[in-house]
């Protein structure tokens, strides 16, 4: 049987989403052999080389079974002759190359997903209660990237190389944080520390901690994360909230409010089904619901 040569080139959110990874373990799966790498202009490159019916295989996996984060608009595919080119199926080093009339899509920042939350609570991981752990399928992209394509050195992840336990699972193909450009853990990631009003840093205590103990005391904090900064108080104290909506000029508009998980939610709201899948999704956006008659000092 000839082997053929299949020249792929995808448009979409297709870097930052896991989409390499997916398309290496498809492809090895497949037997095939060729690369798969980011483009400058946010699009993925694949050049596969086999049996036509294994590279359908894999072009039909790449329009269905991509993450679920990925959305691919264009899927452009050329077929030639193989050249017996490759002895293996790779991740390659990202190209700089632009298509100059492409619109860069730029992938979208995660919330963490529940095995990155698994990792966050168990006592024996090397991520316990480290806050900015990460994988694939989750974490910063948008608000961390400097330029494209989106590897680690084009984000604002550049300043925090990896420790050689973080990349042994960022070069292992079975891990999950296999290229995931935001790897970090407390050896080799970013630290958070709690400032007071002037700017000073506050020592010798738990930052998450003491910031907690600060909001049940009815303090208003600022909480820089993701995209931005928060500011949270306590919802049940009528005071900082009133102070809160002078210094905001808000003194009608409904402040969102944040909740342990959905089972506190239901027993202060009402949500559908629908509410609920879009409260839980990637993106965790601000959801309006039907209050209940409960109150929140309850």
């Amino acid at each position: 049987m000839v082997n053929k040569r299949a020249t792929i080139h995808v448009t979409g959110i297709v870097q930052g989403v896991g989409f390499r990874p997916f398309v290496y373990r498809v492809a090895k799966s497949l037997s095939l052999l060729g690369y798969v790498l980011n483009l400058g202009d946010a699009g993925v490159e694949i050049i596969v080389e086999g049996e036509e019916t294994h590279i359908q295989k894999l072009i039909q996996s790449v329009r269905n079974d991509s993450p679920s984060i990925s959305r691919i608009d264009t899927l452009d595919l050329e077929w030639t002759d193989s050249q017996e080119e490759f002895k293996e199926f790779q991740i390659h080093k990202s190209s700089t190359i632009r298509n100059e009339d492409a619109i860069p899509v730029l992938p979208p920042d995660i919330a963490i997903c529940k095995d990155c939350v698994n990792d966050l609570m168990y006592e024996n991981s090397r991520w316990y209660l480290y806050p900015f752990t990460s994988c694939a399928a989750c974490g910063p992209r948008f608000s961390t990237i400097t330029d494209l394509p989106y590897d680690r050195p084009n984000t604002t992840m550049l300043d925090f190389p990896l420790c050689d336990t973080c990349n042994t699972g960022y070069i292992n193909p079975i891990d999950r944080r296999y290229h995931a450009q935001t790897t970090a853990c407390h050896n080799c990631g970013p630290v958070y520390h709690l400032v007071d009003n002037r700017g000073a840093t506050i020592a010798n205590t738990n930052p998450i901690e003491r910031t907690a103990q600060l909001i049940d005391e009815g303090a208003i904090v600022a909480l820089q994360g993701i995209s931005g900064t928060h500011i949270a108080t306590k919802t049940s104290n009528h005071e900082p909230i009133e102070t809160l909506r002078l210094r905001k000029k808000r003194s009608h508009r409904p402040f969102a409010i944040m909740v342990r998980d959905l089972s506190t939610l239901k027993h202060l709201s009402h949500i559908n089904e629908l509410e609920e899948k879009i409260l839980t999704s990637w993106r965790r956006p601000i959801v309006l619901v039907m209050k209940t008659t409960i109150s929140l000092k309850k």
